[in-house]
């Protein structure tokens, strides 16, 4: 068993130094909580392309999920496997649990609710089996719920914490926006100090933490300043640069998100505060609200399904099919974590893209007034999207600064270096106290 566990650890050492010195490639295993395939949400986008690029770039990869998705897992999941030729792979669903059993437990185990609801003793099992026999240079643990499980992996290996934002100024933000009221505020407001402390504590146990902005790496730099933190952004599709311009004269308008949580709360917020404002002017103009449709979202578009002018299309698998029918993307959610993925996808598809500071705050790159409109608040929002209607020449120049500074600094094609560098340094920082040891 021991001489076992020394030839993995050297097929490690040798496999990491034979990357880095452009012969032999990584082995990098992707623990997730969604199959990510298709790439089509917040979830799904990063972990996909993360393994897109490495599987391009000549590394083998590995996926291991725990999901509570329904949806055609096991299709999907062989869709991606098959696609990336990935080695030692299982998906397994999380177990199926009362939810006050859960919500006790969490609270025994002194552990997040979220996090709680990951956690799976086979799970666990299978994903020590897999490293075992897959024996990878570096682990990717993608999003919050999936770093309760860094502690399987061997001395040597090395690990990545990919959370696309700080979940603590997530709920700083909404907390900040008024989005809760009564018991709810107070749920959040105590999971909030809950989740700080997590990140405080259980993000330092990884090589390297993955985040999509500047601002998330400050903000979780504050509450642990030894934490190695890589900034990689999120991309856009080649297919959306390819509608032509010939469509870029629409100008209906499009919100695309998730229809959940902070996303429906603001979208909710623009109908009721900014859409009337559009509609005394411009009483022909149109919206179009792309996701899939749960229980929360129905009510909303039973609301206002007597309204011609508001179109709820449920989940579209290709996104540049319902860009290319309008001309301003909204972005009505108040917060500066992460990188909104559908403000670069709508620009990289030709739209204007009209939000508030904070959805900004995630693109450097980008001036208001330039390459965006930033609003003050939602009937702001209202007036500004008004007026731009009314001047198509400046639309326009909105339009094109948008779309060139998406091409600029946000194409997935830019990313495969930037990965690569943070699972290279990251393995040769786990196997550094091994070779001192050796010497």
């Amino acid at each position: 068993m021991v001489h076992a566990r020394v030839d993995g650890l050297l097929t490690q050492f040798n496999s990491f130094f034979g990357a880095a010195g452009g012969g032999t490639h990584m082995k990098i295993l992707f623990v997730a909580n969604e199959v990510p395939y298709p790439p089509d949400n917040g979830v799904r986008i990063p972990i996909y392309h993360a393994m897109r690029l490495m599987y391009r770039a000549g590394h083998h990869v590995a996926l291991a999920v725990l999901t509570a998705e329904a949806d055609e897992v096991e299709a999907r999941f062989k869709s991606l496997t098959e696609k990336f030729r990935t080695r030692r792979s299982f998906v397994e669903r999380i177990p199926r649990r009362h939810s006050l059993e859960m919500q006790l437990t969490a609270i025994l185990g002194k552990r997040l609710l979220y996090v709680e609801r990951y956690r799976s003793d086979s799970f666990r099992r299978r994903l020590m089996d897999c490293i075992g026999e897959f024996c990878p240079d570096v682990i990717h643990f993608d999003l919050i719920p999936m770093a309760q499980y860094q502690d399987v992996t061997p001395v040597g290996v090395g690990t990545v914490a990919s959370i696309n934002d700080s979940y603590a100024l997530t709920l700083e933000n909404a907390l900040r926006a008024g989005y809760f009221k009564g018991f709810e505020y107070l749920y959040k407001k105590w999971q909030y100090h809950s989740t700080r402390q997590y990140e405080k504590t259980v993000y330092a146990k990884f090589q390297r933490v993955h985040v999509m902005s500047e601002i998330d790496k400050a903000y979780l730099l504050q509450l642990n300043d030894n934490l190695s933190v890589s900034v990689i952004p999120n991309g856009a599709e080649d297919s959306l640069f390819d509608i032509p311009p010939s469509n870029h004269q629409q100008l209906d308008i499009i919100f695309v998100a998730t229809l959940t949580g902070t996303h429906l709360k603001g979208l909710q917020r623009f109908l009721s505060l900014s859409w009337p404002i559009i509609r005394r002017h411009h009483p022909k103009i149109r919206l179009f609200v792309v996701g899939k449709i749960g229980p929360d979202a129905r009510r909303v578009q039973e609301e206002y399904r007597t309204v011609p002018e508001v179109t709820f299309t449920g989940y579209v698998p290709h996104l540049s099919d319902v860009y290319r029918m309008c001309g301003i993307a909204i972005a009505p959610v108040d917060q500066n974590c992460g990188l909104v993925n559908k403000v670069i996808e709508a620009m990289a598809a030709g739209l204007v893209v009209v939000g508030f500071e904070k959805t900004f705050a995630g693109i450097p790159h980008g001036k208001p007034g330039v390459h965006f409109i930033q609003t003050a608040d939602y009937e702001s929002m209202g007036h500004d999207i008004a007026k731009l209607i009314e001047n198509q020449a400046r639309c326009q120049d909105l339009k094109l600064a948008g779309r060139e500074l998406a091409r600029r600094y946000y194409s997935w094609s830019s990313r495969g270096e930037s990965y690569h560098q943070m699972y290279t340094t990251a393995a040769a920082e786990a196997a550094q106290p091994l070779l001192t040891s050796t010497r």
